[in-house]
């Protein structure tokens, strides 16, 4: 690659015409980078419909394969160069499809020294520079490090997206304000400046309460392949319920693997929202020091609200000397956000014990957490109408006919979980 890429210039994916043996049909398809763990549709590249690119780059691994939608074991994963010395991961089946949808979770891109699989937002970012021809520093992103470097992510980059929205698309989710090489959460930190009288020339506030929000449907988990997330959940916050109504939100984090890390990214959105604040405007002396968004300054001036403020822009006019900034100041405390009610997808592809298995017309489900531990002695309702509880290995079995069906599933210490399943 030569220059680095510009921002705005498209992520240098190929396609599936760029390789020496195509399908036809898939001429168009680009050919995806996958990070953490993410479930994508492959792009076949034979004519027979036995091989399936499922990485235009070395991966981790194949965690499963579906066909149609059932799991299959009859697949091996070829990593290998292509005609033109690039090195792609391809799923070969054992039997064949031309017609029948494809299905593959992967453990996806490698670090380049490690070989760990990229999967916090700091390395997907890092790692997308470097595939854009940028060279950072080594503390670029530490901010990402710094609040999010255990929030696991899975995503798939598989159009032709500008380098920009493929940052936006990995960043801004979490709730974090972002620019060229680093990125900030967007909540108070410690003050790197005091806007006083001594430093501000000129300075305003005005009431926000247009965007306040007190409830929200979060989801999470995308599924690349279907096209739809895998897990979702209801949170509220109770107490800005009942000063401010039901204002309900929808948050999305497709990116976002876990309930875990879902919860506490959503929880921070909606503490975010269902709070009024004030919007600070300020022309503040160059001398201050340096200032960009996301950072936090105090707020010290008699004219305005007084506290921890976050930087919302910034520009400076090297003419004047003077910073303009704008900067958000919240007028209460977070309210609390409690986690409502939590529903997933139950999928009958895992790749350990079977979640869902049919036999004689008697339904057993395995009932698992979020760290595929089996949840013993929760109860378990079929369609709002049959009630037992698991067994010491999260086990529970319902008679019942083939077809769409709905569980709930209690517990002590977690919230109501709903899933969706088919027998």
């Amino acid at each position: 690659m030569g220059a680095p890429l510009l921002y705005s210039d498209p992520l240098p994916l190929r396609r599936a015409s760029d390789l020496p043996q195509y399908r036809a049909d898939a001429a168009d398809r680009y050919l995806p980078w996958v990070f953490g763990r993410a479930t994508m549709a492959p792009v076949p590249i034979d004519l027979t419909g036995a091989e399936w690119l499922v990485a235009d780059h070395p991966i981790a691994g194949v965690d499963r394969v579906t066909v149609a939608g059932k799991p299959t074991q009859g697949w091996q994963l070829v990593q290998r160069l292509d005609a033109t010395g690039r090195p792609i991961a391809v799923v070969r089946l054992a039997q064949p499809t031309l017609t029948d949808p494809v299905a593959v979770t992967v453990a996806g891109r490698r670090h380049p020294e490690t070989g760990a699989v990229l999967a916090t937002p700091a390395v997907i970012v890092r790692e997308l520079m470097r595939l854009c021809g940028h060279t950072e520093p080594r503390d670029a992103w530490a901010g990402l490090d710094e609040h999010y470097g255990q929030t696991a992510l899975g995503i798939v980059f598989a159009d032709a997206q500008p380098l920009r929205q493929a940052i936006a698309a990995v960043v801004e989710p979490l709730h974090a304000m972002w620019r060229p090489g680093w990125a900030m959460r967007r909540a108070p930190g410690q003050p790197v400046a005091t806007l006083d009288l001594s430093s501000v020339e000129t300075i305003s506030a005005r009431a926000e309460t247009q965007g306040l929000r007190t409830a929200a449907r979060v989801t999470y988990a995308h599924d690349w392949a279907a096209g739809a997330p895998r897990g979702s959940m209801q949170i509220a916050a109770p107490t800005a319920q009942q000063r401010w109504g039901d204002l309900p939100m929808e948050i999305s984090l497709p990116a976002v693997r876990l309930a875990r890390d879902a919860l506490a990214i959503s929880t921070l959105v909606l503490g975010y929202a269902g709070r009024a604040r004030w919007i600070v405007s300020a022309e503040v002396k160059q001398s201050i020091g340096s200032l960009r968004e996301g950072q936090t300054v105090m707020l010290a001036h008699p004219h305005v609200p007084q506290g921890l403020a976050v930087l919302a822009s910034v520009s400076l006019s090297r003419e004047t000397a003077i910073y303009t900034v704008t900067a958000e100041i919240f007028a209460t405390a977070a309210p609390r956000v409690d986690l409502v009610r939590r529903g997933t997808a139950m999928d009958a592809a895992a790749a350990d014990a079977q979640p869902v298995t049919y036999r004689d017309g008697v339904a057993t489900f395995t009932i698992q957490d979020d760290a595929g531990q089996p949840m013993a002695g929760a109860a378990v309702t079929l369609d709002g109408l049959y009630t037992a509880n698991t067994d010491a290995s999260g086990k529970v079995q319902f008679r019942t006919p083939r077809g769409a069906h709905t569980l709930t599933v209690r517990m002590p210490g977690f919230a109501d979980i709903t899933l969706e399943v088919v027998v």
